[in-house]
C-alpha cells in the first residue's frame, strides 16, 4: 500500500512537470533520485529479511549439530572415565604383585645363593632389575642347574615376574589410550564452542544489518516527503504504513512462536529425558540433605569439566552466577514447569535463547562443589550438578521424567 501511494504521487507530479519552473524541475529530479534509492533500500530490506528467515531456520540444524557433539563429548567422557578406572585397577594389581614379590625376597635370595653354589665359575654381578632376575631364573631352569628342591620356587617366582612385566606393559598402553581419548575429547569441545558462537551470531548480525537498512530507507522517505508537498494523504499513508508494520510484526512473532514450540510437551516427556551430564547419582529427591530437611532435587557427581546439556526443549529464563550456587541455568519447557541446573563453572547459554533437548548449556568445574550442601555428599572432591524440577512454585520429583527412571546418569 505504501508503494502504491508513493507511485501515485510521483505520477501526479510528472503530469505537472511541463509547466513547472526550473526550481520545481530540479526538485522533481531529486525526487526521482530519492525514489530509486528508496526502491533500492526496499530490495535490500527484502534480501536481508530473507537472510534472517534462513538464519532462523538454520538454528534448528545447528541445534541438532550441537546436541550431537554434546552427546559425543558425554560418550567420550564415559570412555575416559572407564579407561581411568581400568588404569587404576591395573596400578593396584601391580602394587599388590610388587608387594608379593617383596615378601618373597628371602626365597629369591636363597635361589640366587643356590645358583651361585651350583656354578663352578665366579658368581654373576648382583641382579637388580625384575627382568634380569627373570632371565636368570629361566636360563637356570633350561640348563638344569637349579637343584630339584629349588625348581618349584623358581617356577613360581618366574611366573610372578612374567605377570609383573605384562602388567607394566598393559599400564603403559592404557595410559597412551587415555591420553589419546582426552585429546579427542578436547577436539570435540573446541568444535562445540565454535558452533555455539556461530549460532549466537547468525540472527543478531542479520538483524543489525536489516535495522540499519530500514533506518536509511526511512530517512530517504522523510526527505522525499519534505520535497513533494503534493501528497495530501500523508496521514492515510502513515496509517497504512503502521498497519503494514503491525501485520509484519504479527507474522514475524507467529513464525518465531512456531520455531520456539517444544517438539514434545513437557508433561508427555515422562520417561524420555536424558540426564544432563554423565556421572554418579549421589542424592535423590526426598532424601535427607544433612541439614534437617529433604532434598528438593537430584545431585550428580561428574568428572572434572564435564559437559552439561539441556534435558528438554525450552527457553532460557536465567543464565549466570547466583549467590554461592555457581553458574545457574533456569529453563522454561512450557506447561508451567521450570528446570533448574546449578553448580556449573561455566555457562554457554544466553537468556532468551530457545534450546532443543541435548544442546549444551555449560561445563562443570575441575574441583569440588563450592556449595556445602552439594559438596558434602562427595568425599573425593568431584564437582556436583544439582537438578531441580518445579511445577509452578512447588519442587517435584524429577525421577519419572528420566529415561529408565533413576538409574545411574552414566548408564
Amino acid at each position: 500500500m505504501r508503494h502504491l501511494a508513493v507511485s501515485t504521487a510521483f505520477a501526479a507530479l510528472a503530469l505537472l512537470l511541463p509547466g513547472m519552473p526550473a526550481h520545481a524541475q530540479e526538485q522533481q529530479q531529486q525526487l526521482e533520485t530519492l525514489k530509486q534509492q528508496i526502491e533500492s533500500g526496499k530490495t535490500n530490506e527484502a534480501r536481508l529479511a530473507g537472510e534472517i528467515a534462513a538464519a532462523v531456520a538454520a538454528q534448528d540444524a545447528i541445534a541438532a549439530k550441537l546436541a550431537a557433539i554434546a552427546q559425543s563429548i558425554q560418550s567420550q567422557e564415559a570412555v575416559v572415565a572407564q579407561s581411568e578406572k581400568e588404569l587404576g585397577k591395573l596400578r593396584r594389581d601391580r602394587a599388590e604383585l610388587l608387594a608379593a614379590l617383596g615378601e618373597k625376597q628371602d626365597v629369591l635370595s636363597e635361589l640366587l645363593a643356590g645358583l651361585q653354589r651350583l656354578e663352578q665359575n665366579p658368581p654373576p654381578a648382583l641382579v637388580v632389575e625384575p627382568g634380569d632376575i627373570l632371565a636368570a631364573l629361566r636360563g637356570a631352569m633350561l640348563l638344569g642347574t637349579i637343584a630339584p628342591e629349588l625348581q618349584e620356587e623358581a617356577r613360581a617366582l618366574a611366573a610372578k615376574l612374567d605377570q609383573l612385566k605384562h602388567l607394566e606393559a598393559t599400564i603403559t598402553a592404557r595410559k597412551d589410550d587415555v591420553a589419546r581419548e582426552i585429546t579427542r575429547l578436547n577436539d570435540e569441545r573446541t568444535a562445540l564452542k565454535d558452533l555455539v558462537t556461530q549460532k549466537q551470531a547468525l540472527v543478531s548480525r542479520g538483524t543489525a544489518d536489516l535495522e540499519a537498512e530500514r533506518q536509511r530507507t526511512a530517512e530517504l522517505a522523510e526527505k522525499a516527503k519534505s520535497l513533494k508537498q503534493l501528497l495530501s494523504n500523508l496521514e492515510t499513508q502513515r496509517q497504512q504504513q503502521e498497519a503494514a508494520k503491525a501485520e509484519e510484526q504479527r507474522q514475524r512473532e507467529q513464525r518465531e512462536a512456531l520455531l520456539r514450540q517444544p517438539k514434545l510437551p513437557f508433561p508427555d516427556a515422562r520417561g524420555k529425558l536424558p540426564f544432563p551430564a554423565q556421572g554418579q547419582i549421589v542424592r535423590r529427591f526426598g532424601e535427607p540433605d544433612g541439614l534437617g530437611r529433604d532434598t528438593q532435587g537430584l545431585m550428580i557427581a561428574t568428572r572434572a569439566n564435564a559437559q552439561v546439556t539441556t534435558p528438554a526443549d525450552g527457553k532460557v529464563e536465567f543464565a549466570g552466577p547466583f549467590r554461592s550456587y555457581g553458574q545457574v541455568v533456569i529453563l522454561n519447557p512450557g506447561g508451567g514447569y521450570r528446570v533448574l541446573l546449578a553448580g556449573m563453572d561455566k555457562v554457554t547459554a544466553g537468556v532468551g535463547e530457545f534450546l532443543r533437548a541435548g544442546e549444551p548449556v555449560g561445563e562443570m568445574g575441575s574441583g569440588p562443589a563450592s556449595v556445602t550442601l552439594f559438596g558434602d555428599v562427595v568425599p573425593d572432591g568431584r564437582p556436583v550438578l544439582y537438578i531441580e524440577f518445579r511445577d509452578g512454585t512447588e519442587a517435584i520429583d524429577s525421577g519419572p521424567w528420566w529415561i529408565g527412571g533413576l538409574k545411574e546418569a552414566s548408564g
